[in-house]
């Protein structure tokens, strides 16, 4: 295996370059970043951490888990209704890995930041005999008093999500080979579902631009676990009509033919699209965008799920944790 450059010749050939698009950046050449939000517009901050083995899987190819370790920052960006600006990126890289792999980890992050128009302001980069990490921190602009978020939602509200769900659960465990059987487009499209996230940003612009009042996060670590951080946040319950949770056709092959992967559906995490909370007639304005599945209640901290017999069940507290 090829050895690795130094922390600052890495820099300088793999990263450098994709921070030239924005003078903010100073070409990573000083200790930090320097840049102003644009008028009228509020910084949203956000941060993730994402280690090998338990955010991404390190058999998988660096660039599309350079792609992933953007787009989960970007979505957070996306659930409180900010356009992208800059980002800092924190890595540690395992000592093992080879010079070629962080060229192509940064080859796919420089593809995803022209993609979506955001730049590489800075970060840092270390080398550890433990797992390969990354920490992104995200800084996007939405207009003043317009963010989105979890504690808008109040009794008599409708509940809906872009997309759909269960996608990214279902494609993790298509890619460990627990659905050997399943039709080869299919699978690829669940797979895909999970090693590349695909932030909601247009949908989140026009949430904000609505400015309504919206509660609105992504589901991240699973819609019945984020649905109580809704629930937390702005002192409500939800209930949640199970025959309305929006299916891909590759999931609904899979649920169809055994009930028990809609726990997969519900808990599990990585779909990244939004959950949106608002009146009725607001949540009616956004369109095809959303699909309505559920309500608000003054049921507080109650999450219920309706079944396809008509009988409603407290729907356990089973999200992604990341402390479990």
């Amino acid at each position: 295996m090829a050895a690795r450059s130094g922390e600052f010749e890495l820099i300088a050939r793999h990263f450098a370059p994709i921070a030239q698009s924005d003078p903010a950046a100073l070409s990573l050449k000083d200790d930090a970043a320097v840049f102003s939000p644009p008028a009228g517009h509020e910084v949203v901050v956000t941060t993730d951490a994402l280690v090998a083995d338990v955010h991404f899987r390190s058999i998988d190819d660096p660039d599309l888990i350079a792609k992933k370790v953007l787009r989960v920052n970007l979505s957070d960006l996306a659930a409180m209704g900010a356009k992208p600006g800059g980002v800092v990126l924190s890595a540690g890289y395992n000592r093992d890995l080879s010079d070629e792999w962080v060229e192509q980890f940064a080859k796919g992050f420089g593809q995803d930041c022209k993609s979506f128009g955001v730049s590489l302001w800075g970060g840092d980069t270390v080398v550890t005999p433990g797992p390969t990490f990354f920490s992104l921190t995200a800084f996007g602009y939405v207009p003043a008093g317009r963010a989105l978020r979890r504690d808008m939602a109040k009794p008599g509200d409708v509940l809906a999500v872009t997309g759909t769900l269960g996608d990214a659960a279902l494609g993790q465990a298509v890619l460990n080979d627990e659905f050997p059987d399943l039709d080869k487009d299919l699978a690829a499209y669940l797979q895909d579902r999970y090693l590349l996230p695909k932030p909601r940003l247009d949908e989140s612009a026009v949430c904000a631009a609505a400015n309504t009042r919206l509660a609105a996060m992504d589901v991240s670590d699973g819609l019945a676990g984020d649905c109580r951080k809704i629930c937390a946040a702005s002192n409500v319950g939800l209930v949640i009509n199970r025959d309305a949770i929006p299916l891909s056709d590759a999931a609904k092959s899979i649920v169809d033919v055994d009930e028990s992967q809609w726990e997969r559906v519900l808990a599990g995490g990585d779909d990244y699209e939004l959950l949106i909370a608002g009146s009725p007639d607001d949540i009616a304005a956004l369109g095809d965008m959303v699909t309505v599945i559920g309500g608000v209640t003054d049921e507080v901290g109650t999450v219920s799920l309706v079944g396809v017999d008509g009988k409603t069940a407290e729907l356990a507290d089973s999200g992604f944790d990341h402390f479990k």
